[in-house]
């Protein structure tokens, strides 16, 4: 697992009803929502590192620190850019931006913690059937 500073990701899609905040709750407010623009972020930034994951790692998001800073219509393609910026043993800082198709919608920072993910999945409890 070799993680450096710089490496890139990105996340693209198109803005979909179910991405609205009036879709998460905000009844009449038809733009992308912060948490969809947050879970974009957050895909930016997995797509930076995830190809260097040996099979039991995984990262979780840990950090963001986001400016949301325009709405943007259904329909709109969306392109979100993560940089990684610093490496703290196993945190991850990226550099965040993105844009629409008319401005820049958000800038901020996301960080990631590197896991053993059987380790960690195994810390959560059993589910209840």
């Amino acid at each position: 697992m070799t993680y450096t500073l710089g490496m890139k990701g990105v996340f693209e899609i198109t803005v979909a009803t179910e991405h609205t905040a009036h879709a998460q709750g905000n009844p009449g407010v038809h733009v992308l929502s912060t948490p969809s623009l947050t879970l974009f972020c957050e895909m930016a930034a997995h797509d930076a590192i995830y190809r260097q994951y040996p099979d039991a790692v995984s990262t979780v998001g840990i950090h963001n620190d986001f400016w949301h800073m325009a709405a943007t219509a259904v329909g709109e393609r969306v392109r979100v850019h993560a940089e990684l910026v610093e490496i703290d043993r196993k945190r991850l800082v990226f550099r965040i931006e993105g844009f629409d198709e008319r401005a820049q919608i958000v800038r901020g920072t996301h960080e990631r913690f590197v896991v053993d993910l059987p380790s960690f999945l195994a810390r959560l409890p059993k589910p209840k059937l």
